[in-house]
């Protein structure tokens, strides 16, 4: 028997109805750079159990970092009573059946189990060299390289039961140039994958390039326009957007796409897919936080709602079919979001552009109860006629992010994997204010 099954039915024994556990741990190399050297080296072993625990509708979770057979069963114990001082949830029905779970491709690369922390300290120093390379302008201000392997197992009272082992393996570099005294706003490259394909030197290359190119910046102009979101900037976008397809907000009222099943919510250039067997994909598993297998759905089909995604919990409240998304028992999170790539290249996206920037990093709020993005454009650059111009100072970004979906023209044909577990290519938007900074 293992572990997260005889903690799970040990609270039974308790006086518990249902229970739920799930134990992950994880092995993990970091080398970071700070300044141009290397700064840390670290190696890791993480652990986390956390056993949720049912009584007469009352549900509390209680988790510990430090596992052993000891503290696992102290854990459960402590689940317990705090399930005894909560009040019930009245509209909680019970653990979900087990199911089949699918098989998912490419979420283990035994390269990365090999690698060593002497390995991923060799990688830093070719990230470290390769930025160095594009100009001597240019200044690594942080950058990382990480390797992680891990197995996760979850039980449920109910006959549900996960196992698997993971890798993950990233980097990214922020960067900055200066010039005659003159210094460029920051630059930040990054990626991640179940595989060891990460090209850190092309992130280090990326990074520094795109310092080059914020030396010498202009100011914003104040006005309305075009909208170009780089791979990053619409990873966040559409994570938000995620959490208002997500069954748990729209029950609760928070979500403006209640009630939207089925209706246009965006332009029809935009389809959005929650895939959590997508192989090899950042939030792929076989499982998801209740123990139920993942699915590939549909969530917006040329413009349309088509679902919301669910755990049991959401799906059982809205009359609708879980979707593999738990997060854990009552919350929902996304697995991987996937975003139809369209037919344009980025030279044609850029020139059919009148008046816009073109943003690689946002820095402010995007709320998706109501909508408002508004915050900071870096790494900008100020486009007129078809044409990048100059880079820009940080300016003023305000839109609504329903109607910045609705007013989609545009989808860049690559797809990009971004370290978000978001997959999009570069979405340009019509009807964006900027506000200059004088």
């Amino acid at each position: 028997m293992s572990l997260v099954e005889e903690v799970a039915r040990y609270a039974l024994k308790l006086g518990a109805e249902e229970a739920f556990a799930a134990l992950s741990r994880a092995r993990v190399y970091r080398a970071e750079i700070e300044s141009d050297e290397i700064a840390r080296v670290s190696s890791a072993v993480v652990e986390r159990l956390s056993i949720a625990v049912i009584k007469d509708r009352r549900i509390a979770t209680a988790t510990v970092n430090d596992v052993d057979r000891d503290t696992a069963m102290r854990c459960a114990e402590r689940a317990y009573r705090l399930a005894l001082a909560v009040k019930p949830n009245e509209n909680w029905r019970g653990l979900p059946e087990p199911k089949p779970l699918p098989a998912v491709e490419g979420l283990f690369d035994r390269r990365i189990e090999l690698l060593g922390a002497e390995e991923v300290v060799d990688m830093a120093k070719h990230l470290l060299d390769a930025a160095r390379e594009v100009s001597g302008k240019v200044s690594l201000v942080s950058a990382g390289v990480e390797a992680a392997v891990a197995e996760t197992e979850v039980f449920s009272t109910a006959g549900a039961h996960g196992l698997q082992r993971t890798t993950t393996f990233g980097a990214n570099a922020i960067a900055v140039a200066k010039e005659a005294g003159v210094v460029g706003s920051f630059s930040f490259a990054s990626d991640a994958s179940r595989s060891l394909d990460v090209d850190v030197e092309q992130i280090a290359q990326e990074a520094a390039s795109k310092a080059l190119e914020s030396l010498r910046l202009k100011p914003a102009p104040t006005f309305k326009g075009t909208l170009l979101l780089d791979r990053d900037f619409a990873a966040e976008v559409f994570l938000s957007l995620a959490q208002a397809y997500s069954g748990y907000n729209v029950w609760s009222g928070s979500s403006p796409l209640a009630g939207k099943l089925n209706e246009q919510v965006s332009s029809e250039l935009l389809t959005v897919v929650d895939d959590g067997t997508l192989p090899g994909g950042l939030r792929s598993s076989s499982f998801d936080g209740e123990g139920s297998p993942t699915l590939r759905k549909t969530v917006i089909e040329r413009g349309t709602l088509r679902t919301y995604i669910n755990n049991t919990f959401t799906a059982r409240l809205l009359g609708m079919q879980p979707t593999g998304n738990a997060d854990d028992l009552l919350s929902v999170a996304p697995s991987n979001t996937v975003v139809q790539a369209g037919d344009m290249s980025l030279e044609e996206m850029v020139g059919g552009v009148e008046r816009g920037l073109f943003v690689s990093r946002f820095s402010g709020m995007i709320r998706f109860q109501d909508g408002v993005i508004s915050g900071t454009a870096k790494q900008a650059f100020y486009v007129e006629r078809g044409e990048r111009k100059y880079p820009v100072g940080e300016c003023m970004v305000s839109c609504n992010l329903y109607d910045l979906i609705r007013n989609i023209s545009g989808l860049g044909r690559e797809q990009w994997r971004t370290s978000y577990g978001v997959y999009t290519p570069v979405v340009r938007a019509e009807n964006v204010t900027f506000v200059g900074k004088a």
